[in-house]
């Protein structure tokens, strides 16, 4: 099929070729051809070896080839591309004649035109023709871009839209031959998985029925892409720049049947409960008959340390008993193409931990490997799309991202559940699960094993569709984890009282909440068997398990094993089964983090409440609450902060009232060293103690703001001399040893308000708006210099000629603070700033205030608003206000004692007032004017004299061109007298005695 297109690829162009009238004889190009120069003398013989090149040239170039991962309009443009850069060439020949040089120019442009413009966008045209015709003698061509033209089959696609039933519709189309698994064993095995249900009966109520595979797996929306090594693919940022699609069957047979399936693996990607695995074994089973021999091979069971092929072969002999090595097996497909789905590549990392960066390279040289020994051989590949990236591309890789339901697979879903159980909901009198009542859960519902459990949880007494209008988020995460709970422990068969069954669930509840903080305390999405065995112990004790089987279970085991919405990875290594465990969504354990936080938290109220009520002393025992909190910021998941927000707005006021006085008894002991030894072993991670108090610190007001709605620092720091110096000395900590994420979050979801009381200064801290949380401009936060430098705000006397001008802190400091930190933020600033040039580096730090401006401004900064408003040339409104601000600064905001930055800084307002003065208004020149003689008096002792001369010239200029008779060196009344400058507060003082 491949040398079938390549024939109609130049067909199509020299077809239209032939109809255009060349302006040159065709026997004059071919001895201009032959030669070594453009124009060879008569009779002198051509180099043979061009010609060749270019038959050598034609025959090796890689052709425009359709895909199923292009859209149609966009494969026919690569073959107008292509035949573009084909006119070239041939544009190339015919100027290379000797009758071209005795074309006239309008000749030679209309020959170009023909050549280089009509030719192939004509031959493109042709080349369409020719594709459908082909398509029409080879039916499986036509789905290499998903080209179907018969009608029937056309309807029929539109018609089913489950079980990717539309494969074997197609696959009839193109063989000619009705539906026919093929005398093969594995055609066999997997048509079987079909007819059996998505869930194991164990896991459902009694008298509920479970659809088939078949019936229930809904063809899903997807993406696809042609893959580079430097593409982002586990970015769900990523996909946004793709189309979504629909056809999925149709654009899966059409990719097996391209000659790119044999070349590289296709990579199928999605969120784990996306369907990946029932999309491999659904497809196993369609795509199974004369045309295809498939393998499914479960990477969770094959072992990690076997090559590919000796996996695929345990794999075909688990399926059918047969021990075929794959030479023999390949063979057994006759004409059929072996087709290899290997699942769960993401599994095979997670249970491993070993790097599979060369995975996808591996089944590329395997294919390659097998197409050289005459056995081409396709391959497929499965992972979750967080870990796409662990893996790296081959040329020629295309994947597809599963995507999430929609309303119309949510609803075809709908259908077929429902139809399941009529007779159920009738024996129940319960309604049908509709859309509407899944309306407010789409997180969920996109993913088909989500659906399914809201589905399951619904069939209990509608409890859904009653509950979806009036409970929160939260509220449903709780009712949706006990029932799955309570389900649990009913299925031991132990008779127990209310209040012992109530505990039991709690304690199934208490287990999941500690497997959740297995993987939050370890920035993860998943856990290893062994993790969550050394966390549960280390927390709960050494398990009591039932007698019999469950007795031989591990922790996690019995802790994990019975709940459907937490996926279990596995692999077998050296013999050895590993196991990896997740969450189908990590809503879920986000969660449990914040219930068992929770319950916590109100146990410590309870103690405490039980200790005022007996009017003894009692000490918080926060042992367990350290554990949990002391190795991630709550920060870290931005939905256990909201889950928590819930749960604390739930309780009384009188327990709000406790919990902060139990907050803030904690607060106060956060930092001090720790005398219990309890909990000892729980160790998540490596974490050193200053990150443990971090990290707890933090926690604890994260909690308080939750529970009290903000926090006044002073009760916080009831004892500190300085409320924001003790702040800023706990906010460093935080930033030093708060893993980055977790610093940025707490930045994004909190927020201090910044006051004064008296000469006090106040600070509160609040969890932000609704309407702040998205991203901050600059006007949203203002710094104030003056609160931040402790300075009263009745100490600038509002006339006008009075100012304050201090000096706090020093450029080489910061600079040397940089260089030794080596904190990347610093650094980008200094690195920016440096561009000031050494000569007014400190001007960041030298600030002046006028009595009449309200908030003082750096010297560096009312020179870069000035730039800034210089470049807008049709600004003039406000131009004369940053003249006034630099004008002023220049004359009184920079201490003597820093000649060099006072010099070079009135230089540059001088300067840039010369270059625009005929911008600015004649009365704010005249007033500059005493300011400018200022500067010209107090420079006239210096060696450069060009700032002077400057500022006479202004002075000249102004004065001859004004009529107002200001006098000139009017002088203010704040001028420096005598200079103190303290060194180490950074201050300085003028003679007026204005600090």
């Amino acid at each position: 099929m491949a040398a079938a297109h390549a024939v109609i690829v130049y067909a199509a162009y020299f077809e239209v070729l032939a109809t255009v009238a060349l302006p040159v004889a065709p026997k004059s190009i071919l001895p201009a051809y032959l030669s070594d120069s453009p124009f060879p003398p008569a009779g002198r013989r051509g180099d043979p070896n061009r010609l060749r090149r270019l038959a050598s040239s034609l025959l090796t170039t890689e052709l425009p080839m359709p895909s199923p991962w292009l859209a149609y309009e966009d494969a026919l443009q690569l073959s107008i591309d292509f035949y573009a850069a084909l006119s070239n060439r041939v544009a190339e020949l015919v100027h290379s004649s000797d009758q071209w040089q005795h074309l006239d120019d309008c000749r030679r442009a209309s020959s170009d035109e023909e050549i280089l413009a009509r030719v192939p966008v004509q031959a493109g045209r042709r080349y369409e023709e020719l594709f459908r015709q082909l398509a029409i003698d080879c039916p499986e061509v036509a789905l290499w871009i998903n080209l179907v033209d018969h009608q029937a089959t056309r309807h029929q696609l539109r018609a089913v839209s489950t079980g990717l039933a539309e494969i074997e519709t197609m696959l009839v189309e193109l063989t000619r031959h009705e539906p026919a698994l093929g005398p093969h064993a594995l055609a066999r095995h997997y048509r079987d998985v079909l007819d059996r249900p998505i869930l194991a009966a164990a896991d459902v109520p009694s008298g509920l029925s479970i659809p088939s595979l078949a019936a229930a797996y809904v063809n899903p929306r997807f993406r696809v892409a042609l893959v580079r090594e430097s593409d982002t693919i586990s970015d769900e940022n990523w996909w946004t720049a793709t189309a979504v699609r629909d056809d999925l069957p149709g654009f899966l047979l059409g990719h097996f049947t391209s000659p790119r399936a044999t070349r590289a693996p296709l990579l199928v990607l999605g969120q784990p409960g996306s369907g990946k695995s029932l999309l491999t074994q659904v497809l196993a089973a369609r795509l199974s008959s004369p045309a295809y021999l498939v393998v499914r091979v479960v990477l969770r069971d094959a072992r990690a340390e076997a090559d590919l092929q000796t996996q695929i072969e345990s794999a075909a002999r688990g399926a059918t008993g047969e021990g075929l090595s794959w030479p023999e097996l390949a063979r057994t497909a006759e004409n059929a193409l072996p087709v290899v789905l290997l699942d769960g590549f993401d599994e095979l990392l997670q249970a491993t931990g070993a790097s599979q960066s060369d995975y996808l390279e591996k089944v590329a040289l395997f294919q390659e490997r097998e197409a050289a020994q005459g056995r081409p051989v396709a391959v497929l590949v499965t992972s979750r799309t967080a870990v796409a990236d662990r893996a790296r591309p081959v040329e020629g890789t295309v994947a597809v991202r599963l995507e999430p339901f929609q309303d119309q697979e949510v609803a075809l879903w709908l259908d077929v559940w429902n139809s399941a159980n009529h007779d159920y909901f009738v024996d129940r009198q319960l309604l049908p699960l509709s859309i509407e009542s899944l309306v407010a859960h789409r997180e969920l519902v996109g993913q088909p094993l989500l659906l399914l459990m809201l589905a399951l949880y619904d069939a209990e007494e509608n409890a859904l569709r009653h509950e979806s209008a009036t409970i929160g988020q939260t509220e449903l995460y709780e009712r949706l984890l006990t029932r799955f709970a309570r389900r649990e422990v009913l299925k031991t068969g132990t008779e127990l009282d209310p209040a012992a069954f109530a505990e039991a669930v709690d304690q199934e509840l208490l287990r999941l909440a500690v497997v959740a903080f297995s993987m939050f305390n370890r920035s993860r999405q998943w856990v290893t068997e062994t993790e969550i065995n050394q966390d549960l112990t280390a927390l709960l004790g050494a398990p009591v398990g039932p007698a019999g089987l469950r007795a031989a279970l591990t922790p996690a085991q019995i802790t994990l094993g019975r709940f459907f919405f937490v996926h279990e990875a596995k692999a077998v290594q050296d013999d050895n089964q590993l196991r990896t465990y997740e969450f189908l969504h990590a809503t879920f354990g986000e969660y449990l983090v914040a219930r068992l936080v929770g319950r916590e938290l109100f146990d410590l109220v309870d103690a405490l409440a039980l200790s005022n009520a007996r009017r003894r002393r009692h000490s918080i025992d926060d042992s367990f609450l350290y554990a949990l909190l002391s190795y991630a910021p709550l920060t870290m998941r931005a939905s256990t902060v909201s889950f928590l927000a819930d749960q604390l707005r739930e309780a009384s006021s009188v327990e709000r009232t406790l919990l902060q006085d139990v907050l803030l008894g904690l607060c106060g002991q956060a930092l001090m060293p720790r005398r219990s030894t309890l909990f000892a072993d729980y160790e998540p991670h490596p974490v050193l103690v200053p990150g443990r108090h971090a990290a707890y610190s933090v926690n604890l007001v994260v909690l308080y703001v939750l529970a009290a709605a903000e926090l006044d620092l002073v009760k916080l720091f009831p004892d500190g001399a300085d409320t924001v110096a003790e702040w800023q000395r706990l906010t460093m900590l935080w930033r030093s040893q708060l893993p980055v994420e977790g610093w940025k979050e707490l930045l994004r979801m909190f927020t201090v308000d910044r006051g004064q009381t008296g000469d006090v200064r106040t600070v509160t801290l609040r969890r932000r708006r609704a309407t702040e949380m998205g991203k901050l401009h600059r006007a949203a936060w203002e710094p104030d210099l003056l609160w931040s430098c402790d300075i009263s705000f009745d100490r600038v006397d509002p006339a006008i000629d009075n100012w304050l001008t201090w000096v706090q802190g020093a450029y080489t400091y910061v600079r040397k603070q940089g260089r030794f930190q080596g904190i990347l933020d610093d650094e980008i600033l200094i690195y920016t700033l440096d561009a000031l040039s050494p000569d007014l580096e400190d001007g960041v730090f030298t600030f002046h205030i006028r009595g009449s401006a309200g908030k003082p401004v750096s010297a560096a900064g009312a020179l870069i608003t000035l730039w800034r408003k210089l470049s807008e040339p049709d600004r003039h409104d406000d131009l004369s206000d940053a003249f006034d601000t630099c004008l002023h600064v220049a004359v009184h905001g920079i201490s003597p004692l820093h000649v060099v930055m006072r010099h070079r800084y009135r230089s540059i307002v001088l300067a840039l007032l010369t270059a625009h003065r005929h911008r600015l208004p004649a009365d704010w020149l005249a007033d500059a004017l005493p300011r400018i003689r200022q500067i010209a008096n107090e420079e006239s002792g210096q060696d450069d004299q060009g700032l002077v001369k400057m500022a006479e010239a202004l002075l000249d200029s102004a004065q001859s061109g004004s009529s107002s008779g200001t006098p000139l060196g009017e002088q203010g009344n704040g001028e420096f007298g005598s200079i103190e400058n303290d060194q180490e507060s950074g201050w300085v003082r003028d003679a007026g005695g204005v600090e």
